[in-house]
């Protein structure tokens, strides 16, 4: 099964026990997807690139699904290089 992406993706994926896939894109996009169909079932736009990849914590019966943002300037612009219209996102 293939899923297509509009930007590489540099953050990895995070796939739990509870059949959910997590991934963070350079757009600022995180998304969760069904581990077998690979369907998006939830996202949200952080609106800064993600780079380090998700992870996973619980507190208190509770799971939590943390994921770093940012990118380091150099290596941020390299890898918008074939998408310009990254240029605008923010830096955090």
């Amino acid at each position: 099964m293939n899923l297509h992406l509009p930007y590489p993706n540099f953050s990895g994926v995070l796939s739990t026990g509870g059949g959910l896939v997590f991934v963070g894109l350079m757009d600022g996009t995180v998304a969760a997807l069904g581990d077998t169909s690979l369907d998006e079932l939830w996202k949200v736009s952080i609106g800064s690139a993600f780079s380090a990849p998700p992870m996973t914590f619980e507190v208190n019966r509770k799971q939590y699904v943390p994921i770093a943002s940012g990118t380091a300037p150099a290596s941020g612009k390299r890898r918008r290089a074939n998408a310009p219209e990254l240029n605008e996102q923010r830096r955090l």
